[in-house]
């Protein structure tokens, strides 16, 4: 498949000639939506902050990485590829990027956390946004409900989508991947955001973990297994990726918090609020970092 980007300029970033000057690009992305996410927790007095540092880097590389293929001016064209935050929570950090690629107003994305105001799940009445979440487990099926409809059809977008690490738990995630494998879906990407921790526990490698790569072999399905906060590693696997023949899991290893030391693999940090000296040392940290 062939695949259609938008031109550097256009995504927000400077024109990069070269990979290393490209992952600099994503780099000083990634930081400037921490801090966005940062301001709008400090505003509104909500978010989830652990969660959403956790999926930034994947994010960033799939809306400016040339991963994801879609059209700031017609964010409803019928081959753009479909994305899915089955994280809904982790919004912030996508509000943050449509505020970058002007999809979303300065106005409406000062709305957040303010009654009749962007909320804190994903919202479906943005032009671009094919479907939200709140009760999680549905989005793999949903996303391969779209990736059979692209077959059907004689299209050849994919249906991307990243899910919480206690997803998988769900059963109607198995179900998806039986579905999946079955219809072949080589055009469908699940992103496992998988950052071992859960609102108020550990997802260590046991139990559902153990073995995971064959579990999802044996279901017929290609697995990768990736540093999600690495870009290199990021964009060198979807661009293997592009070649599978069968539907495709990416295992992301990351770090809750990612990015401020007191929040990284912090429970706390699922849905805490900041405090004023929390703030001056999370957005230091940031800057610095």
């Amino acid at each position: 498949m062939k695949k259609q980007s938008l031109s550097a300029k256009k995504r927000g970033l400077r024109s990069s000639s070269s990979t290393a000057g490209l992952k600099a690009d994503l780099k000083d992305k990634s930081r400037w939506v921490r801090l966005e996410v940062l301001n709008a927790a400090a505003k509104s007095g909500k978010a989830h902050l652990g969660g959403t540092y956790s999926c930034v880097e994947l994010l960033v590389a799939l809306y400016y990485g040339k991963i994801l293929r879609y059209k700031t001016n017609n964010l409803n064209w019928e081959n753009r590829d479909r994305f899915i935050l089955s994280k809904g929570h982790a919004c912030t950090a996508l509000y943050a990027i449509f505020l970058d690629l002007g999809i979303i107003s300065k106005e409406m994305y000062s709305s957040y956390g303010e009654n009749g105001g962007l909320g804190g799940q994903l919202e479906t009445w943005i032009n671009g946004v094919d479907f939200n979440t709140g009760s999680i487990g549905h989005s793999v099926g949903v996303a391969a409900g779209i990736a059979l409809a692209a077959k059907k059809n004689g299209e050849n977008y994919r249906a991307y989508t990243i899910i919480g690490d206690s997803e998988p738990f769900e059963g109607s995630i198995w179900e998806s991947v039986i579905f999946a494998s079955d219809y072949k879906l080589n055009n469908l990407v699940v992103i496992i955001d998988r950052n071992r921790l859960m609102v108020t526990d550990v997802i260590d490698d046991e139990g559902l973990y153990k073995n995971f790569k064959e579990k999802m072999m044996s279901f017929g399905w290609n697995i990768f297994e990736i540093n999600g906060h690495d870009f290199g590693e990021i964009l060198g696997t979807f661009g293997k990726i592009e070649l599978s023949k069968k539907p495709v899991v990416v295992i992301a290893n990351t770090i809750k918090g990612k990015g401020v030391s007191f929040m990284e693999n912090n429970l706390r940090w699922h849905n805490a609020a900041l405090s004023e000296e929390e703030l001056r040392a999370a957005r230091k940290e940031i800057i610095e970092g």
